[in-house]
């Protein structure tokens, strides 16, 4: 039987509301984005862009390229309110002077504080915490295999790999909610802010940390 980790997460939760800084940049972002819902202000929206990639270190060094492609995003605002999925893929990606570039965790950032209950972050801590409890056998339906043809069967890899498919992704990170009580009890953000925690608070020992432990030292604030 998988442990229920809603206790877990209300404990890193507590921990995490005390992390001034980062609580202060959450914060502002979230005022922004009340004060500037929609994308009728190409302003507003270049400050979002350039804010979020500040805070949130996604390295994209020409934020008035994503601004304007953000900007020219037919009915995004009525995309973003319906929770739908495609418009991940589509702000991630991104020609800048003839060279293509997948900006995925930004992308689904961006989104998530605009419409949180619908969109959940990918990052690198929360990739790491799937592939560990999919590579475990810990996170079912899915299988740990290198055989071809399994049902639901994926290598590390490939799982690795599939996460960034923004539907898969989804489904992966529902799963983990519905097998590990979080479900119904937590939002997307709070799960973010409890896997986030829970491996960045030094000298915390959580529940989550001992069924899907990743290496501390590799892990970096983003990946893009």
């Amino acid at each position: 039987m998988k442990k229920d980790l809603y206790n877990d997460a209300q404990k890193a939760l507590k921990a995490y509301d005390k992390m001034e800084s980062y609580r202060i940049q959450e914060d502002i972002l979230q005022r922004l984005v009340h004060d500037y819902p929609n994308h009728k202000n190409k302003a507003a929206v270049e400050v979002k862009v350039k804010l979020l990639n500040l805070l949130y270190s996604t390295y994209i060094l020409a934020t008035n390229r994503m601004t304007e492609h953000i900007f020219g995003i037919k009915n995004i605002d009525a995309r973003l309110k319906k929770g739908e999925n495609t418009l991940v893929k589509e702000i991630a990606l991104l020609s800048i002077d003839g060279k293509s570039y997948d900006f995925y965790s930004f992308a689904t950032k961006y989104c998530a504080y605009h419409n949180p209950t619908s969109f959940p972050i990918y990052d690198n801590i929360v990739a790491n915490v799937l592939t560990k409890l999919f590579e475990d056998g810990n996170l079912s339906p899915y299988t740990y295999t290198t055989k071809k043809n399994v049902a639901n069967g994926y290598s590390k890899a490939l799982f690795q790999e599939k996460l960034r498919d923004y539907d898969f992704f989804l489904k992966v990170y529902d799963t983990f909610m519905k097998e590990y009580g979080l479900w119904g009890k937590l939002t997307y953000r709070e799960v973010d802010a409890y896997l986030w925690g829970a491996y960045k608070i030094a000298g915390k020992d959580f529940e989550i940390e001992k069924i899907a432990p990743i290496d501390k030292r590799k892990i970096i604030e983003v990946e893009i």
